[in-house]
């Protein structure tokens, strides 16, 4: 058995489709018209996802707060600024928070209440505080990651 992606219900995949794609870059992978896969994030959307299942469409909920599609942004700020320019996007927390590891990230809905978490990537956050003087144990401690998993980090390993 091989594990291949997961599909997301939504009500829209046109509108869908152009919101991934404007505001995460994402490419596409498959379009079949109600189906659309992602390249590279084994992620899907789908039209009509309770009729495929066979259940009834009321049961299909959205803000149901109980999964996450998560992203890391290259450039994290950039990624916010970009955000600030669609107005219609609700905030999950109203902002940016940095992590108790220490990675700053951002949380929102996309267009059918799924929640949406952009982060800023680990390297970024390890290169961060190294910069600030701390050492790569320190840095450990820190993001509460294994030292032997911030030096992979460091060597381009992760």
């Amino acid at each position: 058995m091989k594990y291949e992606v997961a599909c997301m219900a939504v009500k829209d995949v046109a509108a869908s489709k152009k919101f991934y794609q404007e505001l995460l870059g994402l490419k596409i992978d498959t379009d079949w018209g109600v189906n659309v896969s992602f390249k590279g994030c084994a992620f899907a959307l789908q039209e009509g996802f309770a009729q495929i299942i066979g259940v009834p469409e009321e049961s299909v909920t959205t803000r149901a707060h109980n999964m996450e599609l998560v992203f890391e942004a290259d450039d994290f700020d950039g990624f916010v600024a970009k955000l600030e320019c669609y107005p219609n996007v609700e905030l999950v927390k109203g902002g940016v928070v940095e992590q108790p590891w220490g990675q700053r990230s951002i949380h929102f809905y996309d267009l059918d209440g799924h929640v949406i978490e952009v982060g800023e990537k680990m390297l970024h956050v390890i290169e961060r505080f190294m910069a600030s003087g701390m050492t790569a144990a320190d840095v450990a401690q820190r993001c509460d990651i294994p030292l032997a998993d911030i030096e992979k980090y460091l060597k381009g390993e992760f």
